[in-house]
Formats: C-alpha cells, structure tokens, sequence
C-alpha cells in the first residue's frame, strides 16, 4: 500500500536539530524537567510551529534528539499526520521526517523567545487552547 510506504520512517534513524536547538532541548529536558523527554518537546515543537503558521526552518540539522524508534507512537502519528497534509508534496518518509525536523526547529525557535523574554515564568501550556 502507498500510504502505508508514505508514512514509513525506519526506528533507528535520528532525528536531528540545529546546533543551535540542541542546547535549548538540553534547558528543557535536562535542566529545567519542563518535558519529561525530548521527543516530547519535539513533537510539542512540531505543533506550535504549524499552530502559529511558521515557516520550516532549513537551516541544517547536524545534532541527534532521539531515534525515531523511541517517540512516542502516539505523538509521532499525529506529527506526521498534520505535517503530511500540509506538504501533500512529500512522497516518501525520509522526506517527511525532514520536513518535520524542520517544522519542529522552527517550533523551538518559537518556544525559546518566550522562554528567553519570560523571566523563568515560561508556561508552555500557554500554547494549548
């Protein structure tokens, strides 16, 4: 089946940020125990950037998160989902994890002006209605 093809992204493949977002991930996982994991941020990144209408962000994604394998399932259909309607170009899965790396990069980008101009009062619940 196609569809079944389009959305088959292989478990053991990285998924990748800037390194410019990769410390920010680090603040909010690590530190901060914001999100409890980084795919979560990841994939909570994905929608605030498709909730706010941003642009992907291409700028190139060189730092490991995660493996695909270790997102939740749940999340990451939904992810995929939501960017797959948005980009009916895309036609395959590698594409499709790219183009939600660079969703969720311009998510963090988003998430970390607030955080910077919050004065440690950051709430990302603020982005769910």
């Amino acid at each position: 089946m196609v569809e079944q093809e389009f959305f088959s992204i292989n478990p053991s493949t990285h998924i990748r940020t800037t390194s410019e977002n990769r410390p920010f991930y680090d603040l909010l996982v690590d530190e901060k125990h914001i999100f409890s994991t980084k795919y979560q941020l990841y994939t909570f990144a994905i929608m605030v950037a498709l909730r706010a209408g941003a642009a992907p962000d291409f700028t190139t994604k060189n730092l490991d998160i995660c493996l695909v394998g270790n997102v939740d399932k749940d999340n990451f259909a939904v992810a995929k989902g939501l960017v797959a309607y948005l980009c009916p170009e895309i036609n395959n899965g590698s594409d499709l994890l790219k183009r939600m790396n660079e969703y969720a990069d311009a998510g963090v980008a988003i998430l970390r002006t607030d955080y910077e101009n919050s004065d440690e009062d950051f709430d990302p619940s603020a982005y769910i209605e």
